[in-house]
């Protein structure tokens, strides 16, 4: 095989989408026959890259590259499966991309807007029926996709975050066991991240099994208790349109509260919601949510003096020809 199977991965011309340092590590090519890539003759050797990313979901060779200009904040999304992670940060680019704004900081630039652009596209309707992300799927790997945005301060300073889109099966591993084999992902996640955000699905917990849904969610906000050492954790309710039997919502938030008095609480939906008789529509829902997710934002850097451009295509980039 010469190429990825998965069409959203340049690999082996570019690093490979899950972050392996090996597309023969990586779980999707080794299910399509992959290994080394088939012998060529050249036509379809790998090229000299010129920026040092794909624009794909950061793995840890771009995250080498990308702390080398400061600390990122990196936020640790958390929750089961199918509890609408994914699309919550579909939701955060989209919001983001219509204002370019979030408080007094704006929008500065991403290395993975290509990685955006494969969970926000399911977002966007075609004709009358919308859809929503794929599932991420917990493969073999051992490093979560990080998406990246810059964001610029009122004086100017950016300052980089890292939203991290990772398989719900983990964090369920992890919740019950976190020393085991299959939770490694979990754990390299939640010993790096500067924020916790867990996520309570609210489809789940009003459902068929939302006693398991109930205890499955106070498990791995015990969990994030536990291994939070003292950094900011907030409780996100998704699908917030879909109304959660009173005693399971308390239930839940009583149990958040014991083991974490000072935990923020969210409520979010991909369409508006009503709660205790006040209107709510997405975006404010999310914008809030992703505020807090940024504040406060690591100090960056501050951009040094303009240089001529050169061969060097960084100093190329925004200099008339």
């Amino acid at each position: 095989m010469s190429s990825c199977p998965d069409p959203k991965c340049g690999a082996p011309r570019l690093k490979c989408r899950m972050g392996e340092e090996s597309p023969s590590d990586c779980a999707i090519w080794a299910k399509d026959g992959g290994g080394a890539p088939a012998a060529s003759n050249g036509d379809d050797a790998p090229q000299l890259m010129r920026l040092p990313w794909s624009g794909a979901a950061l793995g840890t060779a771009g995250l080498a590259f990308l702390t080398g200009r400061g600390e990122p904040k990196l936020v640790a999304v958390m929750g089961p499966h199918n509890a609408g992670k994914t699309t919550l940060l579909g939701l955060f680019y989209q919001q983001v991309g219509r204002s370019g704004q979030l408080g007094d900081a704006r929008f500065a630039g991403s290395y993975s807007l290509e990685g955006w652009e494969a969970i926000a596209h399911a977002l966007r309707w075609e004709g009358n029926v919308p859809r929503f992300p794929p599932h991420t799927s917990s493969g073999g790997g051992r490093v979560p996709g990080l998406l990246h945005f810059a964001m610029r301060d009122g004086a100017g300073v950016l300052s980089d975050v890292l939203l991290a889109d990772s398989p719900g099966e983990w964090f369920q591993r992890w919740a019950i066991d976190p020393a085991a084999d299959d939770a490694e992902g979990a754990r390299w996640l939640i010993e790096r991240a500067s924020a916790i955000l867990v996520v309570a699905d609210c489809a789940a917990l009003s459902g068929a099994e939302r006693g398991q849904a109930r205890s499955d969610t106070i498990q791995l906000l015990r969990r994030a208790a536990a291994e939070r050492r003292d950094r900011p954790v907030a409780l996100a309710w998704t699908k917030a349109d879909i109304e959660v039997p009173p005693l399971i919502r308390d239930a839940v938030s009583t149990a958040a509260t014991t083991v974490m008095p000072d935990i923020a609480m969210f409520e979010t939906s991909v369409v508006p919601f009503e709660r205790d008789n006040v209107s709510t529509l997405p975006g404010p829902a999310v914008t809030r949510l992703l505020g807090w997710m940024i504040s406060p934002l690591r100090r960056g850097f501050e951009v040094a003096e303009p240089r001529p451009s050169g061969a060097d295509p960084f100093f190329a980039i925004g200099v008339a020809a």
